[in-house]
């Protein structure tokens, strides 16, 4: 058996097909108006699927500051809990390296979500 033989597939991590990165602002402007619905990040997290009793909306943060990229099956769910077409969405669709914390900042910034821009 080679090295390579011996890792495990993780049947939990989302192939790379399945992740979608948006581009800061609207990304961000996205997931502002879901946090404006489900009244906090947690609340949003749970909306969205995720199942933590400590802290659901930690990923929601993570995808919104731009270091993880949306799960394709939880931006379908986004999608439909804020009314916003998929395919409308997917036209912001971007390449990681182009998601950089200046623009993330800026456009928390103009969405007035001021306080999740990390210090």
């Amino acid at each position: 058996m080679t090295e390579l033989g011996s890792i495990r597939h993780n049947p939990f991590a989302v192939s790379e097909e399945a992740k979608v990165w948006l581009n800061s602002s609207f990304r961000v402007m996205l997931i502002g108006k879901g946090l404006e619905k489900a009244g906090s990040l947690n609340g949003l997290g749970r909306a969205l699927g995720y199942r933590s009793r400590v802290h659901p909306g930690w990923s929601v943060l993570q995808i919104m500051l731009g270091r993880q990229a949306f799960p394709a099956d939880r931006l379908k769910r986004l999608s439909d809990y804020v009314e916003y077409p998929y395919e409308e969405i997917m036209e912001h669709k971007t390449h990681p390296r182009k998601i950089t914390p200046e623009n993330t900042r800026d456009a928390l910034m103009r969405n007035n979500l001021w306080c999740y821009v990390p210090k």
